[in-house]
């Protein structure tokens, strides 16, 4: 059993034509991200049902699907209509966290609320700096509490300062994220993309965080799975591919599970462990909510 913490999808409208769907909606950043206005694209797409024979094809369990790091609060109440059909469609398989945007206000906190009703089980993926606004943001503040009194968990994006520039690359003021954190103790956070691999040792303190292994292949060799055990735990990391991002770009030509799975599998890590990574860790956290 295998359980993806972190995915992204979109319905065919919004992948045939990215541009035209993007920029009514002013969501120039992921479009920037999507379609680079400079060299090749990573990005890959998927509809449902591919997304069901690609989790078939690798023993994927269950996936979550995350929302986008949106920049409108309008596009945030667009996400989590496609996911709440994506999930009573198929709730045997698909999880979702709702993208949200603190922008929106008391207004965005009232549907947030209402989207647990619906069989949301979390919040995320969130970027406040892509979003426009801060770690410090009153809203922030209030919707990471109303996390914390439903049990559902934030997922939030993480760059590592040391990695390549890539299109839409916003680095990740660690003190703030880190203050933020320590202002939410109850809270429980995942942090995407093994937390940028930035003071782990020091997030390993903080028993409310959670990482996520979400395009690790792209930025980093295979030894950096026993290096994220080794500064943080095994208990608290999930396994998450980005998918239908192309996270092996020199051999996928289309979004799959496998190739990451056959990468993890391979990088000597102990059963115990891979076992935790693959399922055990995000059963526990996800899976319940």
């Amino acid at each position: 059993m295998t359980i993806d913490a972190h995915i992204h999808l979109y319905p065919p409208n919004v992948y045939k034509d990215p541009t035209a769907w993007a920029t009514p909606r002013g969501e120039q950043y992921w479009l920037n991200c999507v379609a680079p206005a400079k060299g090749p694209t990573l990005q890959g797409w998927a509809t449902v049902d591919q997304l069901l024979t690609d989790m078939d094809d690798a023993d994927i369990e269950k996936a979550v699907i995350l929302g986008w790091y949106w920049e409108s609060p309008d596009t945030c109440e667009e996400n989590i209509r496609w996911q709440i059909d994506w999930i009573r469609a198929h709730p045997d398989r698909l999880i979702a966290f709702a993208p949200f945007n603190a922008n929106g206000g008391s207004a965005s906190l009232d549907s947030l609320a209402r989207t647990f009703d619906a069989g949301i089980s979390g919040i995320g993926e969130l970027n406040p700096p892509a979003q426009g606004y801060s770690y410090e943001d009153e809203t922030l503040d209030k919707v990471l509490s109303l996390a914390a009194a439903h049990n559902k968990p934030v997922n939030i994006h993480v760059t590592d300062p040391t990695s390549r520039d890539h299109p839409g690359k916003i680095e990740t003021p660690f003190d703030s994220l880190l203050a933020l954190t320590q202002r939410h103790p109850d809270t429980i956070f995942i942090f995407a993309h093994l937390a940028g691999m930035m003071n782990l040792p020091k997030l390993k303190e903080l028993q409310n965080v959670y990482l996520d292994t979400a395009a690790a292949p792209l930025l980093y060799k295979d030894d950096i799975y026993q290096e994220a055990i080794n500064q943080f735990s095994a208990d608290r990391i999930l396994f998450g591919t980005d998918y239908p991002l192309r996270t092996f770009p020199k051999t996928q030509k289309t979004p799959d599970f496998k190739t990451h799975l056959n990468a993890l599998r391979t990088a000597g890590l102990s059963t115990t462990n891979l076992e935790k990574i693959l399922h055990k860790n995000t059963n526990v956290l996800i899976q319940k909510r």
